[in-house]
């Protein structure tokens, strides 16, 4: 019971950590990162025999050429383009995708710094929320990769991401969680009263300062 505890507490600090960083950057940088992780995400995993043969298609480009082709007699080029092995195969091609997705995510949070985004952007509770939402998928798309770090010798990563997928690793954290929570509860049963009180103060409390920070008239509108 107290392993499971544990794992609740480092999940709940794990997404308030993700959480302040979204708060931090206002929810239309937050929302706009999120956006664009999630969705080249799910389109690497759904379309990326494209971008796979795209790559593979530039190698045997880049093979005609340096074999050659441009010059007056291509025949030994166009040799050379079928004999070229592929730059991605079965053996390269997830972590090829999963490069590219990192890059991808690179470039949306430098994009999403940029001072176009500076309107609108807010630090309230889209920004928590977007925020959490980014940790999450973080999690369950580096999880299984860092798990490769532990696992024993004679376990090969490609085993490892093969049987950790996105939905294996979602299902076995909400199992470990809503068992974790169901630990927590029996142990906070007896002041469960005095437990919903400060809940409920807590979520009271950042409604009113959500509202405050509102109300509050923007530098434009005081300039006026």
């Amino acid at each position: 019971m107290n392993e499971q505890i544990e794992v609740l507490l480092t999940f709940i600090l794990y997404l308030a950590f993700f959480g302040w960083i979204g708060w931090t950057r206002g929810s239309r940088r937050e929302g706009f990162t999120l956006a664009i992780a999630l969705g080249s995400w799910i389109l690497l995993q759904e379309f990326g025999d494209i971008f796979v043969r795209l790559v593979n298609l530039i190698g045997k480009g880049v093979a005609f050429v340096r074999a050659g082709g441009l010059g007056a007699n291509p025949d030994a080029a166009f040799a050379a383009i079928r004999s070229a092995s592929p730059w991605v195969d079965d053996t390269n091609r997830g972590g090829f995708l999963f490069i590219l997705w990192i890059v991808v995510l690179i470039l949306a949070y430098m994009i999403s710094g940029l001072k176009l985004f500076n309107k609108n952007n807010k630090s309230d509770g889209w920004a928590l929320f977007f925020g959490m939402l980014s940790g999450l998928l973080y999690a369950v798309v580096l999880l299984p990769r860092l798990i490769t770090l532990v696992v024993p010798g004679d376990v090969t990563a490609a085993e490892v991401l093969r049987s950790s997928n996105a939905l294996k690793v979602l299902g076995s954290t909400a199992t470990t969680l809503r068992s974790a929570l169901v630990n927590v509860w029996q142990l906070v049963k007896p002041q469960a009263s005095l437990i919903i009180l400060l809940v409920l103060t807590l979520l009271l409390v950042l409604a009113a300062s959500s509202l405050r920070r509102g109300s509050r008239p923007t530098r434009a509108e005081e300039r006026r």
